[in-house]
């Protein structure tokens, strides 16, 4: 391949030192270059029509009037030097498989004014970017471009001036799977689902006043401006808005639920055959969602959120639709940080930032229960995090950002910011599960560390205690706290858990530890949902989240338990006192699981397995005093203590398996007590190929 320093530094704007005095400038041409080469008419146009009939309008260009100032032309060098760096790079890339740099179009000066007191809105625009690209698209060098034209001539062409879309596109742009708009209309799904004014206006105080549901990025007084023009004139909102209220109206009527333990069926309370839901997604499909515009990317979160409120058990439904929700960000940019690209206002920056932060939440936790690899790479998004401020600390007329509130302050939005610093962590040992590449100790220590000091930096206030401890804190500060500390408590259990299953002593303890506290920490939250209870009001913030925790705990402990059997009592890392409270919490879960069992699937699976464990205990034990410990049952050879590991030669028994959901990828089996499990060896691959469904209606 030729240098491509044979072609650089060729092309320079050089003007000259000093002009020639007494010279007469040329009259600037007013013929193409390539009109006048053929000798031919040119109506002057940009390009002109003769080279369009030719086919050659992208070559139709003019001779520019030299610069009389003195110096060279800097911007428009610098363009070029730009340039000239990124076919370098280009070439580059097609004899290395280095990718290159990252270039992202429109980037502005970083600087530390613009990043923290941003732009006025008189300077920015109040729409979001309808597309943002990488480097890796064909557009960004067309941006470059551009920039080169404006630098070198004040009328710079634009491409899509005179495009006509063809005629198929209408038939493309109304795909089936994402409904057909014409179905639905705006009058149709007022009429039909939204209540009278006083009735909105009570959902939504309710969903404002509260706690429990609030979503971070609808911000309090922008949605009362817009819905005060809502009802001032109904035919000029967009789908997608209204999309919003009715997802909100949702929320509000599962929190204004005053009957019921927080197990039974999810319906709303208003419009009980969903209604709600329904007009929220049929105003989706109005509005064609699946487009990037505004509120486009706010109305399908917020879906998806409703969506998963209504069942205990992790959805793939919501997991589908959290995907389309980061694909259709990634397109609007909201990974990038607003400070960095585009022209936002302040208040238009923070709302991106606080918009990006829950979906990282939001699609993380989703894809942890679905045992999927998470659908943003933080690696690739440099948006800050949201400050510590109230809806009411800034608003859309703020032009400096206050400073964060302290964290020794408990609003309703701390925890959504801790939350925020430790999916840094949790994200790492996610990967780490489902990578099938094997870390060494020392990184297994150094994850283990971050993970423990993230959690020593927690606020004091959001930091658990005891429920006897907390009698006079507000209930949503109490669950907000757990759900804090089950992030931690179940990063250390996957982190450990493929590392225990092989013996390693260290691991065994710290998964009987953390999965301990999360499953004690549950039943005693369990115990306030009652009538009369601490947490009874607000009984409606148990989620699948928490559910699927609670079932990760127990499947941890089973798994510990059965470890140790295989082991040997003598080999064992835990303890027979431990062993024995580990069983008692058990029969608790036990008992939760079954009360959970009606609206939840996987709680009633991880019952039969509990039960499995309990049998198997109540043999071991009875076993070991009628035998010597040294007749005990033979079971397969495993790991011994201190094994590396990283390099063991035996499989991990369900490390294939880490792609199902975290819970079930813990499952452990009872092949002493039911014949389903007796010829099953679960350090080797027989685990992975274990039917499951089975098993689900052998305890039935």
């Amino acid at each position: 391949m030729t240098e491509i320093s044979k072609f650089t530094s060729k092309f320079r704007l050089n003007g000259p030192a000093e002009p020639t005095s007494g010279k007469v400038s040329k009259r600037p041409r007013l013929v193409c270059n390539q009109c006048k080469k053929a000798k031919l008419r040119c109506d002057r146009g940009q390009p002109c029509s003769t080279c369009l009939k030719k086919g050659n309008g992208s070559s139709c260009s003019y001779q520019q009037q030299t610069s009389t100032t003195t110096g060279r032309n800097t911007l428009a060098e610098d363009k070029l030097q730009h340039l000239e760096s990124l076919v370098t790079q280009l070439i580059q890339n097609q004899t290395s498989t280095v990718p290159g740099s990252y270039v992202a179009p429109n980037v502005l000066d970083n600087s530390s004014d613009k990043l923290h007191g941003g732009h006025t809105p008189e300077e920015a625009s109040s729409e979001a970017p309808d597309s943002y690209v990488g480097s890796t698209h064909w557009s960004a060098i067309l941006e470059d471009i551009h920039e080169l034209k404006a630098a070198l001539a004040e009328s710079p062409t634009t491409l899509d001036d005179d495009f006509t879309p063809p005629p198929e596109s209408r038939l493309l742009n109304e795909e089936l799977i994402f409904g057909d708009s014409t179905c639905y209309s705006l009058d149709q799904i007022i009429s039909q689902y939204l209540p009278p004014k006083i009735e909105v206006d009570r959902c939504l105080s309710k969903y404002f006043q509260g706690e429990t549901h609030i979503v971070p990025f609808v911000h309090t007084y922008q949605f009362q401006r817009q819905y005060q023009d809502f009802w001032a004139d109904m035919d000029k909102t967009s789908p997608l808005w209204l999309s919003m209220l009715f997802s909100i109206c949702h929320m509000a009527s599962l929190i204004g639920r005053n009957t019921g333990s927080p197990y039974s069926p999810r319906i709303e309370s208003s419009n009980g055959n969903g209604g709600f839901h329904t007009a929220a997604g049929q105003c989706l499909v109005l509005g064609k969602y699946h487009r990037p515009q505004k509120f486009s990317v706010q109305a399908l979160a917020l879906y998806a959120h409703c969506r998963n409120l209504q069942t205990l058990d992790p959805s793939r439904e919501v997991g589908s639709i959290l995907s389309m929700v980061v694909r259709m960000s990634y397109e609007m940019g909201y990974h990038r940080d607003p400070g960095s690209v585009g022209r936002f206002t302040t208040f238009e920056g923070e709302m991106r930032r606080r918009l990006w932060a829950s979906l990282k939440q939001m699609d993380l936790m989703t894809s942890f229960q679905l045992g999927l690899p998470s659908n943003i790479n933080l690696e690739h998004c440099d948006t800050r995090s949201p400050r510590h401020l109230l809806d009411s600390d800034f608003d859309e007329d703020t032009t400096i950002l206050p400073a964060s509130r302290t964290e020794n302050e408990p609003t309703k939005f701390l925890w959504f910011v801790v939350k925020e610093r430790q999916i840094i962590s949790f994200s790492k040992v996610c990967q780490d599960a489902l990578s099938f590449e094997e870390k060494s100790e020392s990184q297994i220590a150094q994850l283990d560390s971050e993970i423990r000091a993230m959690y020593t930096s927690i606020p004091s206030v959001l930091q658990t205690r005891p429920l006897s401890e907390s009698i006079a804190d507000q209930s949503f500060l109490i669950m907000t706290r757990m759900y804090i500390d089950f992030i931690h408590l179940k990063s250390l259990c996957i982190l450990h858990r493929k590392y225990m299953a092989r013996g390693n002593h260290f691991s065994t303890l710290t998964c009987v530890e953390a999965g301990s506290n999360l499953v004690t920490q549950f039943i005693e939250m369990n115990k306030e949902f009652s009538p009369g209870g601490q947490l009874y009001d607000n009984r409606w913030m148990l989620t699948n989240f928490t559910v699927n925790d609670f079932l990760l705990g127990n499947m941890v402990l089973c798994l510990a338990v059965h470890t140790c059997w295989r082991a040997g009592m003598q080999n064992s890392p835990i303890n027979p006192d431990t062993q024995k409270n580990v069983l008692e919490l058990l029969k608790k879960s036990h008992a939760v699981c079954l009360e959970i069992s009606p609206v939840s699937k996987d709680a009633r699976r991880v019952s039969h397995i509990i039960r499995f464990t309990l049998n198997r205990a109540s043999t071991e034990f009875s076993t070991a005093t009628a035998t010597p410990s040294s007749q005990q049952l033979s079971t397969p050879s495993v790991l011994t203590p201190g094994t590396n590991i990283a390099g063991g030669h035996s499989e991990l028994a369900g490390s294939t398996f880490s792609m199902l959901p975290p819970w079930q990828s813990c499952m452990p089996g009872d092949d002493a007590m039911f014949g389903f499990f007796d010829q099953i060896n679960f350090t080797t691959d027989e685990f992975e190929n274990m039917d499951w469904m089975a098993l689900e209606l052998l305890g039935t």
